[in-house]
């Protein structure tokens, strides 16, 4: 009995001191944070017969926002391409109206802490890396209706979180 109970609080030590590791987490299943504005990155299965590689969610708990978004694959530059959107009409749009309800759009990098190695980010039921890069993140949301409700700009980096549990 002394030995579980001494196990059981080890295990919950290291639990607590350690951050959630990416490992056996789907990347559609999982979240990412960015600590300074309290922004998450909930990535969502894409789901069958669609172009989207990935389909993911911007939440802020600061400014009690939500904001959909998604990537695509993009033949011309061989990379995913992600696009934040606002507020986009639904139905028959333009190019035009994509534009005026993007707030971001731009590539996902995944990067793993052990090696220090970025890649593009995996496909969907690969495990979800360690963090994202978002390059130029930061700025474009801190220009748009998001961002102005938050007190920080937030970074272009997103940590691994947790993983969601299935649906």
């Amino acid at each position: 009995m002394k030995m579980r109970l001494t196990f059981s609080i080890a295990a919950a030590w290291i639990v607590g001191v350690f951050p959630a590791a990416a490992v056996d987490c789907p990347i559609e299943r999982a979240v990412y944070a960015e600590p300074e504005a309290g922004v998450e990155l909930r990535f969502d299965a894409s789901g069958e017969n669609t172009p989207l590689s990935h389909r993911f969610s911007l939440v802020s708990s600061n400014a009690k926002m939500k904001v959909d978004g998604h990537v695509l694959y993009d033949p011309e530059i061989e990379r995913p391409v992600a696009m934040a959107l606002d507020n986009c009409p639904e139905g028959d749009v333009t190019g035009a109206d994509i534009a005026a309800c993007t707030i971001w759009k731009g590539i996902i990098y995944a990067a793993d802490k052990a090696t220090g190695q970025v890649d593009l980010i995996p496909d969907e039921g690969a495990d979800a890396p360690d963090s994202l890069i978002l390059p130029g993140f930061g700025p474009a949301i801190a220009a748009s209706s998001f961002g102005a409700a938050m007190k920080v700009t937030p970074w272009d980096i997103f940590s691994f979180k947790q993983c969601s549990p299935k649906a």
